[in-house]
């Protein structure tokens, strides 16, 4: 991380100033902040760890995480930490110390709970986790799922269906997708998505319609889980709130397995892992949604997620991402019989 950065976050007065209007200090005065390493890789941001001394007793931290978001991304981080999170009031979210924006770089940054004496990750990236790591991360996906129910998210920021609506680029992105993979590109893919594009209005508004609309992280997928560490009882914990919106959960339990995983994993594990959702859905209170009902929402949500590695493209993200997504959903949304909505 940038040793200009460091100097000027974490110095012990601006810091003490930060975090004191979330923290009870009790009158402790922060001694020294030691910056070290720590082994997180931040794919669009730099992560260091922090080691706080203080000359009395007090409830702040003695040990944090430093996040610094690369220029031009982060922003909706914040936000999430500074306002949503406390009124979503979820063990699944780290706890948030302090945060704002570098003045001199522009740059987002928040000090954040340090999870690496307690959890890890689930796995190392691409390799999915077991099945029984696997049930934790939707167990605690349905119990931040269910602690969004039943409040209005409507004044909190952008919603799915505003997120979807504005995908004017999309039919011209898929062109150029096509053009520049030529015939390795099966047909059956161009066709699915010639009707998936036509019918994609529709499909909006049909989403727009499905209940149960609760606040979304938009980047669910495994290895944005911190699980606890063996014989730790400590809750799973769900980081990088780059993307939250609102919408439905079904959202990004169809990401998590119908992006991310090939085939044989999401064929073995999808349905097993949808019923524990539901059960743990069931379980946090929302009891007015049957599987059955999850089941079809699912399957809508995988087929709007057909927009996911075109937009990654989009985005001119590397081929390493996008091409094996979009096979990953294609074939979801043939096991699925997902283009059976579009009739």
């Amino acid at each position: 991380m940038d040793s200009l950065i460091l100097e000027r976050l974490l110095t012990p007065a601006f810091l003490s100033e930060q975090v004191s209007p979330r923290l009870k200090l009790q009158g402790a005065v922060l001694l020294s902040v030691t910056p070290r390493e720590i082994e997180a890789s931040g794919y669009l941001s730099d992560l260091v760890g922090v080691t706080m001394a203080w000359d009395d007793q007090t409830d702040a931290p003695t040990s944090a995480v430093l996040k610094v978001s690369h220029v031009g991304f982060g922003q909706p981080e914040l936000p999430f930490y500074e306002h949503i999170a406390r009124r979503l009031n979820c063990s699944v979210v780290p706890k948030f110390y302090c945060g704002g924006v570098d003045d001199s770089t522009g740059r987002t940054w928040l000090l954040m709970e340090d999870l690496s004496g307690s959890h890890e990750r689930p796995s190392s990236a691409p390799l999915p986790p077991t099945f029984e790591r696997s049930a934790l991360i939707v167990e605690a996906l349905a119990r931040f799922h269910a602690a969004g129910t039943n409040q209005d998210w409507s004044d909190a920021g952008q919603s799915l269906w505003e997120r979807l609506r504005s995908s004017e680029w999309l039919d011209a992105a898929c062109e150029r997708l096509f053009a520049q993979a030529g015939d390795a590109l099966d047909a059956c893919v161009r066709d699915a998505y010639a009707r998936f594009l036509l019918g994609f209005p529709a499909l909006i508004e049909r989403a727009e319609r499905l209940k149960g609309r609760t606040l979304i992280h938009g980047d669910a997928h495994v290895w944005n889980w911190m699980l606890p560490r063996d014989g730790a009882s400590e809750t799973p914990k769900l980081i990088d709130w780059d993307g939250w919106h609102w919408g439905v959960g079904v959202w990004d339990l169809a990401y998590m397995m119908a992006i991310q995983w090939d085939r044989g994993v999401r064929y073995r594990f999808e349905m097993p892992l949808l019923d524990r959702y539901h059960s743990a859905l069931t379980d946090s209170g929302v009891t007015d949604y049957s599987r059955e009902a999850l089941q079809e929402d699912y399957r809508l949500a995988v087929l709007l997620h057909m927009r996911t590695p075109i937009a990654r493209f989009a985005r001119n993200m590397s081929a390493y991402v996008w091409w094996p997504q979009l096979t990953r959903i294609q074939h979801a949304v043939e096991d699925l019989r997902c283009l059976d909505l579009l009739a």
